[in-house]
């Protein structure tokens, strides 16, 4: 009877804590696009442009330790309402105020107050979760993620980069986020702790998982950047080489769901080594299949595939850490974005640089060889055993 009774609490926690943050990620769709935009309206360089883009994931990074005693002390969701209206406040500023100067502390700013929000919503979706249907869940968490981020740049073509109208859609969407996260019902003390979660402790008990996290974040970041890039001086049109990427980020939204049931109903373990084969093949593939029909299924597949290792890692964190601790966990895999957003592009862009651009696909391939190799040499464990000390 507890069980039935709590089914539906369960599953009405699950939807307002997507709904929340997925209207958060439709106002950072658009401020993600909008920013570099507006600078090189200005001209500002382009180096400068990267910079302040990094603001961003050194906020989220540098903020990764101090959350989970916050988020412990003062509550989740008092955190979470300060973090919304501080990001609205922060896109009123940005138009506001249109001085690189303000901007370079706002995008570190609003990087912890983003990193806040994901590392809260996560952290309740793998708590709301059973466990043997977390994969799932994660699936249509992150789907419903790449969706509502996508929607800002699709609207921004409607909205025109001039003038007060995308601002203003962006802190409505966030205005709008607030009404689903009353509805969040959970206890004051659902990740209370004396001493808060210890991030280095959970760091230190999975290094494995948080370098599968970074491996995909690095997948991300590289492949969002520079496939448009790769397509252009392979000798793709800006159409065809857009449209695959799209097709790619799309192709991957309809298949995470049944890749978190796999992993429910299989092997989690087994979904990370098949998901990161399956990437190294297609990545070395995409060098030969450029310039036939073939690079539509290879994306999809590649995209996929990569990023599969993201929502079964999910999974396992939920999996493994309870209360407290999975605060500390979900931070340190905010701060595993903020590592891939810093690392990826520089890398892919040196590597094209010097290599040529077929290294970019190469290099992809060689973070998940990278992740097998880690994994064999930890035996399939992504969690150590904790320590009697």
């Amino acid at each position: 009877m507890t069980a039935t009774a709590a089914t539906p609490w369960r599953y009405g926690n699950l939807v307002a804590a997507i709904a929340t943050i997925a209207s958060c990620d439709i106002a950072l769709g658009f401020t993600f696009q909008l920013l570099p935009i507006l600078m090189e309206m200005q001209r500002i360089p382009a180096w400068i442009i990267g910079l302040n883009a990094a603001m961003g994931p050194i906020g989220i990074l540098l903020a990764g330790p101090f959350l989970p005693r916050l988020i412990s002390r003062v509550g989740a969701k008092r955190v979470a309402y300060v973090a919304v209206l501080f990001t609205m406040a922060a896109l009123f500023a940005f138009k506001a105020y249109p001085s690189l100067y303000i901007w370079f502390p706002l995008r570190f700013a609003l990087g912890i107050a983003t990193g806040a929000l994901f590392t809260i919503s996560e952290a309740w979706i793998l708590t709301f979760a059973g466990p043997g249907s977390r994969g799932r869940i994660m699936g249509v968490y992150t789907s419903v993620m790449a969706i509502s981020f996508s929607l800002g740049p699709f609207m921004l073509p409607f909205t025109g980069t001039e003038g007060w109208l995308p601002w203003l859609i962006g802190i409505s969407c966030l205005g709008l986020s607030i009404l689903p996260l009353t509805l969040v019902n959970v206890s004051n003390d659902i990740f209370h702790d004396e001493k808060g979660g210890n991030f280095l402790r959970v760091v230190k008990r999975a290094p494995l998982l948080l370098f599968a996290v970074c491996t995909a974040t690095l997948f991300d970041t590289v492949f969002i950047s520079f496939f448009t890039i790769f397509g252009l001086r392979s000798g793709l049109t800006l159409q065809t080489a857009s449209w695959v990427l799209g097709a790619g980020i799309l192709g991957n939204l309809g298949f995470q769901f049944l890749i978190g049931a796999l992993s429910d109903r299989w092997s989690r373990v087994g979904v990370v080594i098949w998901s990161a084969v399956l990437t190294i093949i297609t990545c070395v593939a995409l060098i030969f299949v450029v310039h036939s029909w073939l690079i539509w299924p290879t994306v999809i597949i590649m995209a996929t595939a990569a990023f599969a290792v993201y929502v079964v890692a999910l999974a396992i964190l939920g999996d493994t850490f309870k209360g407290a601790d999975l605060v500390a966990g979900s931070a340190a895999i905010s701060a595993m974005w903020g590592v891939g957003g810093l690392v990826g592009p520089p890398m892919a862009g040196a590597a094209i640089d010097a290599f040529g651009v077929n290294s970019m696909p190469l290099l992809l391939a060689a973070f998940y060889v990278m992740l097998l190799v880690s994994l064999a040499l930890s035996r399939g464990q992504f969690i150590r055993a904790p320590s009697n000390g």
